[in-house]
């Protein structure tokens, strides 16, 4: 199973287990976007081939599918990073994907001295 499948599985089964509104998969664009966001966010090292950059992003395939909700949640939002309805206010730490997810990922950026 691809990754993006693998991803995609998963976020469908985080959505639907904490929203009223089930989905029967998570959008592809979404599920695009996110691996190819997290990969940058990454900074793999030029000499990493596809596959292990595939490989290595496996391992974080539940953080993956926590991101692809989270952009999922915000579609509505139109990539705000305030939202303000009548009385509720929602604050995101920003417009994507927060840092707290993309931190949880391997960064290969390294300070040369």
């Amino acid at each position: 199973m691809a990754l993006a499948d693998k991803v995609n599985e998963k976020a469908t089964s985080y959505w639907n287990a904490t929203n009223e509104e089930s989905i029967d998969e998570m959008p592809i664009t979404i599920v695009d976007f996110v691996i190819e966001y997290m990969t940058s966010s990454c900074h793999f090292p030029k000499h990493f081939t596809a596959d292990v950059i595939e490989s290595t992003l496996e391992r974080y395939v539940s953080t993956l599918a926590m991101a692809c909700v989270e952009v999922y949640a915000k579609a509505g939002a139109e990539g705000e990073k305030v939202h303000r309805e009548s009385d509720m206010s929602l604050t995101y730490s920003t417009a994507w994907i927060s840092d707290t997810l993309v931190a949880r990922l391997p960064n290969y950026v390294s300070v040369i001295s």
